[in-house]
């Protein structure tokens, strides 16, 4: 009973000095009210709390983090009307700790998203709890702001772990979305342990804002592992669950849960170390992104753990881990700006006008780029890619007045993992037109370095009048060359495909119909297989045209590998190809051929960082069994593709014409060639 007034007492005197400064803080600045309770001052608009009242406090620390903001701490603290941010110096570092109680002193600020305490002075005048009953939220209740510097509680399971120096930030899968969850790292914690596990974390609701003071994500600071309640633990080492096959992950018979982290074993097939991953189990492959920076040789045997999704339309791993297995408007508002204002981050997105020097073009950017300097900031200045440079006549050195957008691009990784707003990594800006940059002053022609070209071209004028004949005599022999090349390479685009090079339509009737006239002079066999790829519209859909082209040319050096010199592999258009083959000994080498084109497609591609697994269905057609007409023998090989295609895909079907009795119903038969296709797992 002595120590509780001992305390009251110490409470009461350390009030009064506090108040007393105050007061006479407020006296020498002007009347006004004195805001006494955390609620009050974070209901403050921001317009108003830069007026910076005084603020009189008592309340429950509820976070203190030295290190997450290097612009200041982080102190967080609660009364009985809600929680305020208090800010304080980064250092020195305050001996308190959650569950003080302490007296505050301040002015009210603007802060990032909310009011804050400013400018503030804190003594600690004894010892409480937290809050023992947190406010149960869900993320969707959070991101609406509502709950801002509150004591709040979270569920999620932890997906990662990431340790700095001074803090700890772990990526937390809540229900409808994802949040992250900080605290000051404590020596010998085995934060890690904590991943996979389904946990309640009692902590301070903070947002992630932008520059424009908008909220763009959540946080959660909690003090300690103590305000973390373990739901479900995680295993001890993920590495000792049964392995699960890759063929298995999303499918129905899966008895594996897809919340938890899943084990899969295989041999590398692709390693880029600290971006992409890709292993095969025999049956199955898979790729997956890991931050692991550790390279591993392909071939390798390896156990990885990691998270089941979905990308692009396919399973793969997040958050994996690996180790060796023992083997028209109104014009906007014109701002005028500084250097050390386009680097602030406030003009994002705004029409700005800014004077600087031009000190070269990116000729490696996609877009027509200007270099300029103004003062110590080195920016690009980007014109539409429609805009040509070729006509502009303004020098390096030459001062211009640049109007355009504003464009601020963002470090994501460090937003992500530290305190405060998202970081500005550099300053864009973004031109309408060419008409968007004007002249101010042009830098002087005549520098010694002018003078020597001046020099230098008088001496080549001497040299030309002399040379001249020597040169014009030359430039006529550089004509006839470059004409006779461009006749040849005129003749062979209008032959070739212009993709993959192959013989085209015309180029394959004419030796089509060459290879026709000798196998009827020569009594020889004629093979023709006109090839369709299976689920090319669906790869071309799901990574895109330019995936799709890239494709079609892998494809057509895989045919070119299958067939004799003498053979013609042409490509119809789309998907389609033929191939030609002359001079066979008897008709059965035709669907030898095709069943080699068929195992040889199937074989995965990686495609932009993508593996591919595509089929081919193959007509087969032969003279002189066939038709004797290039027409009927590309109509036959059409039918037998199709009929390829009707009885399952990635196989070929031969024609056969029907029998002599069955003349009289027309039309004809496709075999007795069985249908030909690849073992379980190469489909």
């Amino acid at each position: 009973m002595r120590t509780q007034r001992l305390i009251a007492l110490i409470v009461t005197l350390a009030a009064t000095c506090l108040a007393a400064g105050a007061q006479a803080s407020s006296a020498s600045q002007g009347p006004h009210r004195i805001i006494e309770t955390a609620r009050a001052v974070h209901s403050l608009p921001s317009e108003e709390a830069a007026h910076e009242y005084p603020v009189r406090l008592h309340a429950v620390v509820s976070y203190y983090d030295p290190y997450i903001d290097p612009r200041r701490g982080a102190l967080f603290v609660q009364d009985a009307s809600g929680g305020v941010f208090v800010s304080l110096p980064a250092r020195p570092i305050l001996a308190i700790k959650p569950g003080d109680l302490v007296a505050i002193t301040g002015v009210t600020g603007p802060g990032d998203y909310a009011a804050i305490v400013t400018a503030a002075q804190v003594l600690p005048v004894g010892q409480l709890r937290l809050p023992a009953r947190p406010l149960k939220t869900t993320l969707m209740q959070l991101l609406t702001g509502a709950f801002d510097c509150q004591w709040v509680e979270v569920e999620g399971r932890v997906r990662s772990a990431h340790l700095g120096p001074g803090n700890v930030v772990l990526g937390v899968a809540a229900n409808g979305g994802s949040l992250t969850a900080v605290t000051v790292r404590q020596p010998g914690v085995d934060y890690e342990a904590l991943v996979d596990s389904l946990v309640r974390i009692d902590g301070v609701a903070a947002p992630v804002f932008n520059q424009r003071r908008q909220m763009v994500g959540v946080r959660v600071f909690f003090p300690t592992l103590r305000q973390t309640n373990v739901i479900q633990p995680a295993p001890r080492d993920p590495f000792t669950a049964p392995t699960v096959s890759i063929y298995d992950l999303f499918r129905n018979s899966a008895v594996h849960g897809l919340l938890h982290r899943v084990h899969v074993r295989g041999t590398v097939t692709l390693d880029w170390p600290g971006l992409i991953l890709c292993i095969q189990d025999g049956k199955s492959g898979i790729c997956m992104q890991t931050a692991q920076a550790a390279s591993v040789p392909v071939g390798s045997f390896v156990d990885v753990v990691g998270f089941p999704a979905i990308n692009l339309f396919k399973p793969t791993l997040e958050d994996a881990v690996f180790r060796t297995a023992g083997g028209p408007a109104a014009p906007a508002s014109l701002v005028p700006i500084t250097a050390d204002q386009a680097i602030t981050g406030d003009l994002d997105g705004r029409l700005v006008q800014i004077d600087a020097e031009l000190i070269g073009r990116n000729l490696a950017a996609a877009d027509p780029t200007l270099m300029l300097r103004a003062g110590r900031l080195i920016f690009p200045v980007i014109l539409p890619r429609d805009a040509t440079l070729g006509a502009v006549t303004w020098k390096d050195g030459s001062v211009l007045r640049i109007t355009g957008v504003c464009n601020t691009q963002i470090d994501s990784l460090n937003s992500n993992l530290l305190g405060g707003p998202v970081r500005l990594q550099s300053v864009h800006v973004l031109l309408r037109s060419i008409d968007d940059i004007s002249l101010l002053q042009a830098p002087s022609w005549w520098t010694s370095q002018h003078a020597l070209e001046s020099f230098a071209v008088v001496g080549l004028v001497v040299l030309a009048a002399f040379a001249w004949i020597i040169i014009l005599r030359y430039r006529v022999k550089l004509q006839t060359r470059a004409l006779r090349a461009s006749e040849d390479r005129l003749r062979h685009l209008s032959e070739h495909d212009a993709l993959t090079g192959l013989p085209n339509r015309i180029l394959l009737n004419d030796r089509l119909q060459t290879a026709l006239k000798r196998a009827e002079r020569f009594q020889t066999c004629l093979g023709v297989l006109l090839v369709d790829v299976d689920g090319f519209k669906e790869v071309n859909d799901a990574l895109g045209h330019q995936a799709g082209d890239t494709l079609l040319c892998h494809l057509a050096a895989r045919f070119n590998n299958c067939v004799r010199a003498t053979d013609t592999v042409g490509r119809l258009g789309g998907d389609e190809f033929v191939v030609l083959l002359p001079d066979l000994l008897f008709p059965a080498e035709a669907a030898n051929i095709a069943a080699k084109i068929v195992s040889a497609v199937s074989d995965p591609l990686a495609i932009d960082r993508t593996l591919v697994v595509i089929t081919a269905s193959i007509g087969v057609v032969t003279y002189p069994e066939g038709s004797a007409s290039p027409e009927a023998l590309m109509q036959c090989a059409d039918e037998a593709m199709y009929a390829a295609k009707e009885k399952g895909k990635n196989g070929f079907q031969v024609y056969r014409p029907k029998p002599a009795a069955s003349a009289g119903e027309g039309g004809s038969v496709l075999g007795p060639a069985p249908h030909f296709a690849l073992p379980t797992g190469r489909a």
